[in-house]
């Protein structure tokens, strides 16, 4: 009799069809041995608890009766045995979000931007502080115009002043280069987030492909099997058995491909977390459903949680303050001063001579005449930026709706397509295999009509594990677009 075989863990809904006896997957329907086991060298797991035990009542006999080579081997089994029950190798399970929280202090990107808005808001600081004052020193001597006696000396000090709020312009426009930095950052972990997920997800595909494909290579077995049996008995030709072994390597084979694949994600993932390629062991399944969206307002919401968008709103703010500012760098900033003056000078008239010593204490005012350069340039640059800022915000605005539409009727497109599958495709094509292979045993049908069923079920199980893995990038496509955790929060 045909007997069914109930995947443990693969999260299809599907059954799994043998032509033999039932048996039990081990790790979650992933064609590995997965869970929890014993690292032991003598087999306690097979001896059991009991068993241990009579034999270490034996060996502590002989360690009484005073024999050393007894009480070696009494110790050395007592070791192993603690080990075997001590030694537990776990397998760690992550989430794609636990995944994503451990790619994201190991992104070279997102370090980089953190450290260049740190460096900007630095710049800020200082793009804020006054300008040093001057100091300026003067010494004056008659001797070598023949003048011994006149000499003179200055001191002074000047302070250029920054008027019009020109520094807190060029503060507030660099600042707004830092915030503008810090929302790229965040959406770069936006992007990673997206790729990383999509990568996760594609690894799942790749999983829920190699059990399948290794079902294939069981099925394909028992029947090569019963076709050697009836081969022997006489009822197929030749022909047919070799038909059997032929679809059996070749669903081999797609294991290899399959596990390949698998491989290669595995590696990349590996590279963008910083995790070893043994340690990614997901927990999520590729059949969990979606959380039902109200899709109404998302579009609109987007727009003030997008940090590329918002990114670009602080370009433009910095934009306009430059403009502000090139505006009133055409007007002169005045530069004042304090001075101390000393001077001995000597006047003769008629054979006298009298010696004049003066001090004098003074201010100084320094303003340029803007009569060739008032900033014209400079104010018709910052012109141009903050009208090429505005069409860059229009953009992206634009951008950001079809987006969001796009990735709405790609997750309503992926939901009824799943949908489908469940509700006819997948339980028919189920029950026409099981009839299938219930006529091949009695010889009701030939050979090619099991493998044309089993190519079948193969093929569509494979769009059918397409369909949930579009469905799942679809609704990560959703939540990377809106900037929205659609389970919950804010990216």
């Amino acid at each position: 009799m045909l007997r069914e075989e109930k995947k443990v863990g693969s999260g299809q809904g599907g059954e799994v069809l043998s032509w033999g006896r039932k048996v039990r997957r081990v790790g979650g329907g992933k064609g590995i041995l997965g869970g929890d086991f014993l690292v032991c060298f003598w087999g306690v797991e097979k001896v059991g608890v009991v068993g241990y035990l009579v034999v270490l009542y034996i060996l502590s006999r002989f360690v009484m009766s005073g024999f050393w080579v007894g009480r070696f081997v009494f110790l050395a089994f007592f070791l192993m045995g603690f080990g075997c029950f001590s030694l537990r190798a776990e397998v760690v399970t992550r989430s794609i979000d636990d995944i994503v929280a451990l790619a994201r202090p190991y992104s070279a990107e997102l370090s980089a931007l953190d450290k260049e808005a740190k460096a900007k808001q630095s710049l800020a600081v200082q793009a804020g502080t006054p300008s040093n004052p001057t100091l300026e020193l003067e010494g004056s001597t008659g001797t070598l115009t023949g003048s011994p006696d006149t000499r003179g000396a200055s001191i002074g000090i000047s302070q250029e002043f920054s008027l019009y709020g020109k520094l807190r312009l060029r503060r507030k426009a660099i600042e707004r280069e830092a915030e503008a930095l810090v929302r790229k950052r965040d959406n770069a972990a936006r992007l990673l987030k997206e790729e990383i997920s999509t990568m996760l997800l594609d690894y799942l595909l790749s999983d829920e492909r190699y059990a399948l494909a290794a079902d294939m290579v069981k099925l394909n077995g028992e029947l090569a099997l019963i076709a050697g049996e009836r081969f022997k008995a006489g009822d197929i030709p030749e022909l047919e058995l070799n038909i059997t072994k032929v679809e059996l390597a070749r669903a081999e084979n797609r294991v290899l491909e399959v596990d390949r694949a698998r491989l290669a994600l595995r590696i990349n993932i590996a590279s963008l977390t910083g995790l070893q390629a043994t340690d990614i062991v997901l927990s999520d399944k590729l059949s969990s459903a979606v959380p039902l969206l109200q899709t109404q307002d998302i579009a609109t919401q987007s727009l003030s949680l997008r940090p590329d968008y918002l990114a670009l709103g602080l370009e433009r703010e910095k934009a306009e303050t430059e403009y502000r500012l090139a505006k009133v760098e055409g007007l002169p900033n005045p530069t004042v001063g304090i001075f101390a003056q000393w001077q001995k000078s000597s006047v003769e008239v008629g054979g006298m001579s009298a010696i004049n010593r003066d001090r004098i204490v003074g201010l100084r005012l320094s303003v340029p005449i803007p009569v060739f350069n008032r900033n014209n340039g400079g104010r018709a640059e910052a012109q141009a930026m903050l009208d090429a800022a505005d069409y860059r915000c229009k953009a992206l605005e634009r951008t950001i709706k079809a987006e969001v539409e796009a990735a709405i009727a790609g997750l309503s497109s992926s939901e009824r397509i799943v949908s489908l599958f469940d509700r006819g495709i997948i339980p028919q094509l189920t029950e026409n295999l099981k009839l299938t292979q219930e006529a091949y045993r009695v010889g009701e049908v030939g050979i090619l009509s099991v493998t044309d069923q089993q190519k079948k079920f193969f093929e569509v199980h494979e769009t059918y594990l397409s369909a949930l893995h579009a469905r799942r990038v679809a609704f990560i496509k959703l939540e990377s677009v809106s900037a929205t955790n659609l389970q919950g929060g804010v990216q």
